[in-house]
């Protein structure tokens, strides 16, 4: 894969190649203004000059050559500084879409190791820095670069005098301007970092604050976020002062410059200097290389800032979904499933990390089927759920939903055959009516229908605190609605969807009991009566009304038939079912005492 660096260099090279010669022609301009300041003062001096590039018989020529020089070279100065950030809006884009599309394909598995503040951060930071070799290294080199090898040229052909004392110079300055812009690049890198890492604690803290404080760490967490922005202070602190001491040297530079300069022209000059070329050789020294001195330790700055953007952008873009071995060609040839079948699985596997969390599952459910599937906790229950959705690196043998395989067609394909619900149900900052069709700005015709999803969902709009019916705003995340209504919420936007196998990955478990019978009478075991239903569940009120239950542990299907077929022959799940049943009640009578 071609290096973000070599994109940037080489996108649009046509594009990189008229910044440098706009740049080049500034440098040239801007240098030819102090020659026509030269003439002009030779010919009010009467002196003979022994370089001439043109010839007026009026003076005002020579002020008016300076002047369109000076004017011009400030234009293509500009144009080249227009061009640059034209381009690097272009790689924004190019990146930003490319971050949107690898985020998106990244699975919950993969992303479960990465913070929220750290994508934020690579979006909000590392995008824009990843360009600056565009908007800022590029035309601070450009401008930087061909007057520090066009002034000593210059000097060299106007004064005859030898360049090793301003060469020798120049590559010290060089030199000292690198070791401070490397020294400020990595205070850059660390700012960069800890920004994120702020951004992911505060990220935690604003989505979990009220959790944080009934359960009296606020003081904790705050304190964690506090000691992480003294070290980002320090670093900043550090940074400051390491660019105000780089602002200073190249301030300096100059005044070292002329010195040098001068000295120069005075031990090796071989004739009598004019006055004209006095001036040009100030003008040169004290004007033309002000901008370049000062903008190189920038430069430097600047490049290796943006390097390190680039890497964490590449380093991200190289994160690829944990992939469980899929089996070779020949063995994937076998009988076609049966269409009869909503859900068809043969050799299901998944490991994470080395470790096998789903082994040798094969599923076989029915159109209108409504299955459980129950076990400890960890024994493999949502992750089951998320790999049919293809969202984990699980391997099939055979994958088949309805009439498709599930293997050759886009993932895309496969998830709109699903609608899923998961236990902590998303909740988007938007109104009511919103959140159940998930589609802002829907219009209020289809109000009936979203009406009706919540009513079956047991949400009812006269008894729910939600003051403006549909129209209520929710806030980010659902911090206005109970767990329980999260969840009813979620449910009511999968009956206005309609897909035809629900995965409802323990829903029910924020409802209290006349709640749930409610929304099975009505939802599960009424509206949704034709569709197929797969719910993981801990609660046994729940395993008497399913078709079937899929009994799981340690990432196996150790086996499957109805409640009482189960309790009759199961040892583990009669144990299981006990141990399910006292929890139950040691929370009712928890709850009755509060």
């Amino acid at each position: 894969m071609k290096s973000l660096f070599a994109e940037v260099v080489f996108t649009r090279f046509y594009a990189r190649v008229l910044v440098l010669v706009s740049s080049l022609i500034a440098a040239v301009l801007a240098l030819l203004g102090p020659f026509f300041q030269k003439e002009f003062i030779d010919q009010l001096t009467g002196v003979e000059s022994k370089l001439h590039f043109v010839h007026f018989t009026n003076p005002l020529g020579y002020i008016l050559g300076a002047f369109f020089c000076v004017l011009t070279a400030q234009a293509f100065s500009q144009l080249t500084a227009y061009l640059s950030i034209r381009e690097a809006l272009h790689m924004q884009k190019v990146f930003a879409k490319r971050l949107y599309e690898k985020t998106l394909h990244l699975r919950v598995d993969t992303m479960a190791g990465k913070p929220v503040g750290e994508i934020v951060s690579l979006y909000a930071t590392d995008v824009p820095g990843a360009t600056v070799f565009l908007d800022q290294t590029l035309p601070a080199g450009c401008s930087t670069l061909f007057p520090l090898i066009l002034a000593p040229y210059a000097i060299s052909v106007l004064f005859d005098i030898p360049l090793w004392p301003i060469v020798f110079l120049m590559i010290t300055i060089a030199t000292l301007n690198t070791a401070m812009a490397f020294r400020q690049s990595r205070f850059f890198y660390r700012f960069k970092q800890l920004a994120a890492e702020r951004i992911g604690l505060v990220n935690e803290w604003v989505q979990n604050i009220r959790t944080i404080r009934i359960l009296g760490w606020t003081h904790h967490f705050e304190n964690n976020i506090f000691d992480k922005r003294i070290v980002e202070t320090t670093n900043r602190i550090g940074m400051v002062t390491n660019g105000q001491t780089m602002n200073a040297i190249s301030s300096s530079i100059t005044f070292i410059l002329n010195v040098v300069a001068l000295g120069t022209l005075v031990l090796y000059s071989k004739h009598q200097m004019t006055g004209g070329e006095l001036l040009a050789l100030l003008w040169i020294v004290a004007v033309f290389l002000v901008r370049p001195f000062r903008q190189m330790p920038w430069f430097f700055t600047f490049a290796f800032d943006s390097w390190t953007s680039l890497q964490r952008l590449e380093a991200f873009f190289a994160t690829k979904n944990n992939q469980t071995e899929e089996p070779s060609a020949v063995s994937r040839k076998s009988a076609a499933l049966s269409e009869k079948f909503a859900l068809q699985v043969r050799g299901l596997n998944l490991s994470i990390a080395g470790r096998a969390i789903l082994s040798d599952i094969n599923l076989d459910i029915k159109h209108g089927e409504f299955v459980a599937i129950v076990g400890e906790v960890g024994s493999g229950k949502s992750l089951l759920l998320l790999s049919l959705l293809r969202e984990t690196g699980a391997s099939f043998f055979q994958y088949q939903v309805g009439s498709k395989d599930a293997l050759k067609v886009p993932t895309d394909d496969v998830r709109a055959q699903f609608a899923y619900v998961p236990q902590e149900g998303f909740i988007m900052s938007a109104t009511l009516r919103e959140n159940v069709a998930f589609l802002y700005d829907i219009e209020p015709e289809r109000d009936g229908l979203v009406e009706e999803s919540l009513k079956l969902a047991q949400f009812d709009l006269s008894t729910e605190r939600v003051e403006k019916g549909l129209n209520t705003e929710i806030g980010e995340r659902g911090v206005n609605l109970s767990g329980g209504q999260r969840q009813r919420v979620g449910l009511a936007r999968v009956h206005f969807h309609q897909a035809p196998i629900m995965l409802l990955d323990d829903c029910l478990s924020a409802v209290d009991v006349d709640t749930e019978q409610k929304l099975f009478e009505q939802l599960l075991l009424g509206a949704w009566q034709e569709r197929t239903r797969i719910l993981v569940t801990h609660r046994l009120s729940a395993l008497h009304q399913v078709d079937r239950i899929l009994f799981m542990e340690e990432g196996r299907i150790i086996d499957k038939g109805t409640f009482e077929e189960l309790l009759a022959r199961n040892q583990k799940f009669r144990e299981y079912s006990t141990t399910v049943a006292k929890e139950a009640t040691e929370k009712k009578s928890e709850v009755s005492h509060v």
